[in-house]
């Protein structure tokens, strides 16, 4: 029965500990979001956490390879990864993008080993939704109770750890997506921030980023990029603002 199956805790809280994302930290641009999409069932995170095992027990890995051996890595667009390539490509000077300009660089380039992006996650396990917390049922760590007493456990020490990473490595930009976490941002990039608004787009709403920076790193909040109403043009003025902001 499903409510007897139980992750090995010792590989979990390793994972907790260790595991911040995929690609290189001497990459250019980072992304940082809250936490990795999946996790649907005991089965998946299961295979994620043998597989990260597998290879090496990494702080970041190569996330081609890392879903190849899991079974699944495709041409499908993911849509997560989608805003985020757009700011990428445009930040290197790249004007009308292409769903197969962002097909292409998902594919070959985007959490790569030895690209130019880094994507990290403030936590460390996936989960489908905020909503779901299937952990408790299938691990007996303490902090694992709640979604609440994990993330507290969690969310500091990390903090802690990605700002040392940006100071150590002294990435181009820090893009964070998910204005949900607006604080946590706020506390990694420790800078002072400058509201953007954009033109109005499809929900007739205008969009707003926020970009700052200190004498290494550009750091921009910008909405994720399933957020209701953002269209490509809303990226692409972030790489062009990213790129703009490089330049002072």
């Amino acid at each position: 029965m499903d409510s007897q199956q139980f992750f090995n805790d010792e590989l979990l809280e390793k994972r907790i500990e260790t595991f911040y994302g995929y690609g290189n930290y001497e990459g250019k641009y980072w992304f940082i979001g809250m936490e990795e999409a999946g996790g649907k069932d005991f089965e998946d995170i299961n295979c994620r956490i043998n597989i990260w095992e597998k290879r090496g027990k990494n702080e970041i890995d190569d996330v081609a390879e890392y879903h190849q051996d899991m079974g699944w890595w495709d041409e499908k667009i993911q849509n997560t990864w989608k805003g985020l390539i757009r700011i990428t490509l445009s930040a290197n000077g790249k004007d009308n993008i292409d769903v197969e300009d962002i097909r292409k660089y998902q594919l070959d380039e985007l959490g790569r080993r030895d690209k130019e992006t880094c994507l990290l996650e403030l936590l460390p396990l996936p989960s489908p939704s905020i909503d779901d917390w299937i952990y408790a049922r299938h691990s007996k760590l303490p902090f694992l109770s709640d979604r609440e007493t994990y993330k507290n456990y969690c969310i500091e020490k990390r903090i802690n750890h990605i700002s040392q990473r940006i100071k150590e490595h002294k990435p181009k930009a820090v893009v964070f997506y998910g204005m949900g976490y607006e604080c946590y941002w706020r506390k990694i990039a420790d800078i002072e921030f400058t509201k953007i608004e954009v033109a109005k787009t499809e929900d007739s709403k205008k969009h707003y980023f926020f970009i700052g920076k200190n004498n290494q790193t550009v750091f921009v909040m910008v909405k994720h990029s399933v957020a209701f109403g953002v269209t490509s043009d809303y990226f692409h003025d972030i790489g062009k603002s990213i790129t703009a902001k490089l330049a002072e």
